[in-house]
């Protein structure tokens, strides 16, 4: 075993923020749990546990309170944060930001805004979230709220280089990125699950879907998610 020489006037100690900062992250890390998959009837039983402790200051969506509140228990900075959640027939089948009415203020005291689209026609309609499994519904809105993660530390310029980059190849990274935060937060099974899900409506088969490692657009295959999850220490159990 190595051994180390500790020297007591060489001992720098950090300052009460410091401190403070290493405790909180300490305290968040042990409220994420990795889930292998949330089943609808068993998680509805501590509904009302979860609206009290991660229901303040959202207004959750219709119909998928539930999955909103799962998704949201894997982000404890998110737990007092202004969301709203809006259920409406956008064209886009989900979406997150700034409110644009907020984004002036600090990023603690701005609202968010997760949108959730209600139609889609042809093939497109598998990325309605009505459409898709409870595990899955549980893993694309925890990507959305992955985004207003992100947001927290970004200020008002920052953001506005966010958006811009959306019309730029450089969304590709941002997604990936998103997804990558995501599986650390502990949904990274919740996020596969969507994947294969939606690619297999895609693919010829589950297996196809599984099996294929790009696909060429923003959002990670499901291979490629499973390879970070099989790589990431707390998904080891």
């Amino acid at each position: 075993m190595q051994k180390y020489s500790i020297h007591h006037r060489s001992i720098i100690r950090p300052p009460l923020t410091a401190l403070a900062l290493i405790w909180q992250i300490s305290v968040q890390a042990a409220e994420i749990s990795v889930v292998r998959e949330y089943e609808e009837t068993i998680e509805q039983q501590r509904y009302g546990k979860l609206l009290a402790e991660f229901g303040n200051n959202k207004e959750l969506p219709p119909g998928y309170e539930l999955q909103a509140l799962l998704a949201l228990s894997h982000y404890p900075e998110l737990k007092d944060i202004k969301i709203q959640f809006i259920v409406d027939n956008v064209d886009i089948p989900l979406s997150s930001r700034p409110l644009w009415t907020s984004l002036l203020r600090s990023a603690k005291n701005r609202t968010y805004i997760v949108v959730i689209d209600t139609h889609l026609d042809g093939p497109r309609d598998v990325l309605l979230l009505k459409n898709q499994p409870f595990n899955a519904q549980v893993g694309i809105i925890g990507h959305e709220l992955s985004h207003t993660v992100y947001y927290l530390d970004r200020s008002f310029f920052g953001i506005a280089a966010d958006g811009l980059c959306q019309l730029s190849d450089c969304r590709i990274n941002f997604e990936r990125n998103t997804d990558r935060r995501l599986i650390q937060y502990g949904l990274g099974w919740q996020r596969y699950d969507h994947a294969l899900f939606v690619r297999s409506r895609f693919a010829n088969s589950p297996q196809a879907a599984a099996n294929n490692e790009g696909g060429g657009g923003a959002y990670m295959s499901p291979a490629e998610l499973l390879q970070i999850i099989e790589n990431t220490e707390m998904y080891k159990d």
